[in-house]
């Protein structure tokens, strides 16, 4: 495929200062993507004043092979998740002996008992009642954030969070984690995903010869923390940049943060408001989603302005049940996918695997090695591994109220906050699709989805 001409002022981005920091902001479909390669190609090519070794950082595997699709890395050109970069970087610090991460379903084992160790401590209260997936994500939270001490976390606002929390509920959420950390450490383990970042920014603190970096540029950077991209930041040399692409629509993972909690200091923002991914019709709906009251509400959300090309409304079809479901999106999925890409996006992988049953497609997860091929084809993903791709045609099975938000995140978060985290992965999910969308649902259809005259077009098979 190699890298898509550059439209517009995509181009000038590549051309912004080869030092200092930047913030280019987009709305889905304004080719932030296209704009962090080309500028990763420019600081790195040798022939260009102020060149030198670059770092090109995201969230997930599948953007990395995508990414690579677009340019192979070269000897001054890295392109790394965020996870593989800290892991390096810490290993080369002698900092990853032994069994030093702990896995996600360790941790939550770990949190659950620092949970009842310290609700032993206390006089019943129904506080110790909730889910221990709640728990679990503001102690990533707290992680994310960089905050170190009980005074940090007493005084912060706790952005991205609903739920109010007094100062004392918030001291007992800080003994669990501190218990949880001791317990980590008993059990052999050093860190786990989310606190990496701190141990870099201290290995590096500590560390006063040449940086690794000349340039980092940061992309899909609404979904790392602001610990992990201060970390990034102090891994370039003090005459270089650092350049952070985003888009606050899809900020999915729950940190609730702007760029500017991150230390970086910036004269201005690119903004792109220009979608050249979706069709109008896409697009119009995809907005009106956002602008939903559960959606939530930043300073930094791009307003975006619709493409010309106004294509066929988005489908939504009322099915009797989820067999019924699978079998519409099956054979929309081998018709399309003979002539074009098609991604079937599930909200798990459970959901995902149920409507390819029996199909030929390919997989992508977004913590697994995976070789991008636009060749016509479907694909199988998540809403999470999708992120940053984009597919002529976009199949959304399973979106009914029973299902959409998901329950187990009702359960540990709440409605407010897993309305807002859900229907943005919506957003994800819909912004994919170039051309088509279709969206499937038996029984009553979720809420989360925006209704209005002219939006979709709603059928039965």
């Amino acid at each position: 495929m190699g890298l898509p001409e550059p439209v517009g002022r995509q181009s000038d981005v590549a051309y912004l200062p080869a030092a200092g920091h930047h913030v280019v902001l987009g709305t889905a479909g304004t080719g932030k993507t296209v704009m962090a390669m080309l500028r990763a190609l420019y600081l790195s090519d040798p022939g260009v004043a102020g060149s030198g070794r670059t770092l090109l950082v995201t969230y997930n595997n599948a953007l990395v092979a995508y990414l690579k699709h677009l340019a192979a890395e070269t000897d001054r050109l890295d392109i790394r998740t965020y996870a593989l970069f800290a892991r390096g970087f810490l290993n080369h610090h002698g900092a990853m002996k032994g069994q030093a991460i702990v896995q996600s379903a360790k941790r939550r084992e770990l949190i659950q008992s620092a949970l009842q160790t310290v609700a032993s401590k206390y006089k019943a209260h129904k506080f110790f009642e909730r889910d221990p997936g709640w728990f679990e994500d503001e102690i990533i939270w707290i992680s994310g954030m960089g905050l170190r001490t009980w005074g940090a976390y007493e005084a912060v606002d706790r952005l991205g969070r609903r739920t109010a929390l007094s100062v004392s509920l918030r001291k007992v959420v800080w003994e669990i984690a501190e218990e949880y950390r001791l317990r980590r450490a008993a059990a052999g383990h050093s860190y786990d995903w989310h606190d990496l970042a701190a141990s870099v920014r201290d290995h590096q603190t500590a560390d006063d010869g040449p940086r690794m970096y000349r340039h980092v540029i940061i992309d899909e950077g609404q979904d790392l923390s602001p610990e992990e991209i201060r970390s990034l930041a102090e891994v370039v040399d003090p005459k270089g940049s650092v350049t952070f692409f985003g888009d606050y629509a899809q900020q999915i993972y729950g940190q609730g943060m702007s760029w500017r909690a991150c230390g970086l200091k910036v004269a201005r923002v690119e903004m792109f408001k220009d979608n050249y991914r979706n069709s109008t019709a896409i697009a119009e709906f995809a907005i009106a989603l956002s602008e939903m009251p559960f959606f939530g509400r930043t300073d930094e959300l791009v307003p975006p302005v619709a493409p010309r090309s106004k294509g066929s409304l988005p489908t939504l079809v009322a099915c009797a049940d989820r067999s019924q479901e699978v079998a519409v999106i099956q054979s929309i999925a081998r018709q399309r996918g003979q002539v074009g890409t098609v991604a079937v996006i599930g909200r798990t992988w459970a959901d995902a695997h149920e409507a390819c049953a029996g199909m030929t497609v390919q997989r992508i997860k977004k913590d697994a090695r995976f070789v991008w091929n636009d060749a016509p084809g479907v694909y199988c993903t998540t809403y999470h591994s999708a992120k940053g791709l984009e597919f002529d045609t976009v199949l959304m099975p399973f979106c009914s109220e029973d299902t959409v938000p998901l329950p187990e995140v009702v359960k540990a978060l709440g409605v407010d906050d897993a309305d807002e985290r859900e229907s943005k992965l919506l957003y994800v999910g819909i912004t994919r699709a170039k051309s088509d969308l279709v969206i499937t649902y038996s029984g009553t259809k979720t809420h989360l989805l925006p209704e209005g005259a002219g939006l979709c077009a709603e059928v039965q098979p």
